[in-house]
């Protein structure tokens, strides 16, 4: 039996639609508010629980964060939490829908000091273009951060973006009792706050990732070998790069499928792209005396973006090359 929303405080959102349906997933409406980097939770949990008419989503890439997250929602029985475990560019332009947001919050984000890094930091131009699109007329992106070139670089790249009024002010209290505000309190060092209003002007098209109905897949016409060459395969498809690392090899024993054919191999491939990175499966198997077919396995719940058709693609064309077979038909 599926758990129901309202009992699920991390969000499956492979399983998801994009972008997300949030009054299925909280059962219920009422304004949505979304935080990123949301450390151990101690922030989201303070707010949530001051505002129990609100919504609020947390995104998080840190596995033991969300843990420590999950732990402090679940015992506090917070209801109007959703933790989120996925990098910012991605979620925003995925999982919310235009005009769906009443605030974003980012605290205390990594500022990335080194000249050469300043192209990592969160806060671009590009970003706050795309946060524009999701906040509703009104709603603010609010910025927390200890360092003050952070804090200059932002105000540069949101008066480049447009479409927001930068307005410097004192936080609320509780993002001074953040891990990270603590920290740095102690150390003495001075804090920054700035609220980036959006001021409903147009904003750029932002439309979500189609999602297949089936895997991707490739079939090939001849008979598996008992071995073929493999390096590192490194490919630039769509806007990113395909990466295959490995070959897994069985032949013999009992098939799965009940089909007879039994000799599958398996290829561990990554997918880079600008906002999502996955680890991928690819499956080779031998489905007739004449028949082999490529496909993605569905080990992880991957989101099946441009690129990632092409880690198929890229399996698909090292087998032509290595082993002779024919490709006949590819469906990716």
């Amino acid at each position: 039996m599926d758990e129901s929303p309202t009992l699920r405080p991390l969000l499956p959102w492979r399983t998801c639609p994009f972008p997300v349906d949030w009054e299925h997933e909280f059962g219920r409406g009422g304004e949505l508010h979304l935080e990123i980097g949301f450390g151990d939770g101690r922030f989201t949990a303070r707010r949530a629980l001051a505002r129990p008419d609100a919504r609020f989503v947390g995104l998080e890439i840190s596995s033991a964060s969300v843990q420590r997250a999950l732990r402090r929602v679940k015992r506090a029985s917070i209801a109007n939490v959703r933790l989120v475990k996925v990098g910012a560019q991605f979620a925003l332009r995925q999982l919310f829908a235009p005009d769906s947001l009443s605030g974003i919050v980012v605290n205390f984000p990594d500022p990335w000091p080194k000249e050469r890094h300043a192209d990592r930091r969160l806060l671009q131009r590009d970003f706050f273009r795309l946060a524009a699109s999701r906040l509703r007329a009104g709603g603010a992106l609010c910025l927390a951060t200890d360092h003050p070139d952070y804090l200059a670089f932002s105000l540069e790249q949101a008066e480049l973006a447009g479409a927001f009024e930068a307005v410097p002010g004192p936080p609320p209290p509780a993002v001074f009792e953040t891990k990270y505000a603590l920290k740095w309190k102690e150390q003495g060092k001075p804090l920054h706050y700035v609220e980036f209003r959006y001021d409903g002007g147009p904003t750029d098209a932002y439309p979500p990732l189609e999602r297949p109905t089936t895997m991707p897949h490739a079939l090939l016409s001849g008979t598996l070998p008992a071995s073929a060459p493999f390096d590192k395969v490194v490919l630039a498809y769509g806007e990113g790069h395909v990466i295959l690392h490995e070959v897994a090899r069985r032949f013999g024993g009992a098939d799965d499928d009940g089909d007879g054919a039994a000799e599958r191999w398996w290829i561990r491939a990554s997918v880079d792209e600008p906002d999502l990175r996955q680890h991928l499966l690819v499956l080779v198997r031998q489905r007739s005396s004449d028949e082999v077919i490529v496909r993605l396995e569905p080990f992880g719940d991957p989101v099946i973006t441009p690129t990632v058709r092409g880690a198929v693609h890229a399996v698909t064309e090292w087998l032509w090359s290595a082993t002779g077979l024919t490709v006949a038909a590819r469906n990716y």
